[in-house]
């Protein structure tokens, strides 16, 4: 008899770095032996005779039946069983769960983070993933990794981001590798930056040794400000992308400071001194003031108050119960200011380093924001 094993993972990847839910895929696989009544019971599945799998999986759940506990939950979650509900899905995973099903516990952290059929807890999420993870659950320690490298209900750490999603990478997740060399490319720039302020640094150490030799003769002091490094835009007009090789949606005027959070290949995801100005349905968000909150599941947002995918294409998504900025209406459509894990995107030929004061940056920020920039 083959060993099969119904799986539904909600691989939460972080498509051009921002959290989002994109699949829910049904695979074979969990290596464990099987009964015969499990067996009939998939067969029965994989025909959509789904009163009798419930049935069949139900009996063998209530024994204790791990296997056939994680399969109701995808039921349920797949709204195949009788009265599916998220509810009745997480109870189900919770069971599963608590008798160390892998896979059951990466959905149930999944369940964690978006609040379905249990309330919202990241950090409990969190928890599931990294013992899902310790299991060898490739989903699990992508998800981790992402937890690590931007920074969300974990302290951002590139080393420990590297290393789940390089475990998950070894397994083959879909997403992992290429995510990794998102992640290595960072480490790579960070480094090179610590040498060239390591560099800059020295320099401005032997200026200040040289400026302190002559002030004792000239009796006056002489410093020099600490300089940073910075990011802005060319010395042209560049247009920015709603993703890499994506669709352009708005310009930039030329020497715009920058803040880049993230690279995929040849392109930098880059925010803007005013953020983002975007635009939602009015449906999907309720407002309060100044201050709205996303009231829709996976809400896209787009640079426009349009469904045109050409002119307006969508530029992230929101998850349900986020608050953001409100900055006006136009008919159906509110105008929200997008934080910075929506960006745009530039190739990286198209933004240049330069070294500045933290003083000088700031007002080059203030001005630029001002100017809605």
């Amino acid at each position: 008899m083959s060993l099969r094993f119904l799986q539904l993972r909600f691989f939460k990847i972080r498509t051009r770095l921002s959290f989002a839910i994109v699949a829910i895929l049904l695979a074979s696989g969990q290596a464990t032996a099987q009964s015969a009544e499990y067996e009939q019971a998939f067969n029965a599945y994989q025909n959509q005779q789904f009163d009798s799998a419930e049935s069949l999986w139900g009996s063998l759940a209530k024994e204790g039946d791990i296997n056939a506990q994680y399969a109701l939950g995808v039921m349920h979650l797949r709204q195949e069983a009788s009265d599916s509900s998220p509810v009745a899905a997480f109870s189900w995973f919770e069971k599963a769960a608590s008798q160390g099903h892998a896979t059951a516990m990466f959905n149930l952290g999944v369940a964690y983070w978006e609040g379905a059929g249990v309330a919202q807890d990241k950090s409990k999420a969190l928890e599931l993933w990294q013992e899902a993870a310790l299991k060898g659950d490739s989903g699990a320690q992508f998800n981790l990794g992402l937890a690590y490298y931007i920074g969300e209900e974990r302290t951002a750490d590139l080393d420990q981001a590297s290393k789940w999603i390089g475990l998950a990478a070894d397994q083959n997740h879909p997403e992992a590798k290429r995510i990794l060399k998102v992640i290595d490319n960072e480490k790579k720039n960070k480094s090179e930056l610590i040498v060239a302020n390591t560099a800059s640094s020295s320099d401005t150490n032997s200026t200040e040794t040289a400026s302190s030799s002559t002030a004792s003769v000239s009796n006056s002091t002489v410093t020099k400000a600490k300089t940073n490094q910075y990011w802005k835009s060319i010395d042209a007009k560049t247009s920015l992308f709603n993703e890499p090789s994506g669709i352009p949606f708005r310009d930039l005027a030329p020497n715009t400071p920058l803040e880049v959070s993230g690279q995929d290949g040849g392109w930098a995801k880059v925010t803007l001194p005013d953020g983002l100005k975007t635009w939602i349905y009015s449906r999907f968000i309720e407002v309060d003031g100044n201050t709205g909150t996303i009231i829709g599941a996976d809400v896209r947002v787009r640079p426009s108050p349009s469904t045109d995918n050409n002119t307006s294409p969508p530029l992230g998504k929101y998850r349900e119960g986020e608050e953001v900025e409100v900055l006006g209406t136009e008919g159906d459509w509110t105008q929200i200011r997008a934080p910075k894990k929506i960006g745009g995107w530039l190739r990286t030929e198209e933004i240049q380093e330069y070294s500045d004061t933290s003083e000088n940056r700031k007002k080059q920020w203030e001005q630029a924001k001002a100017s809605g920039a």
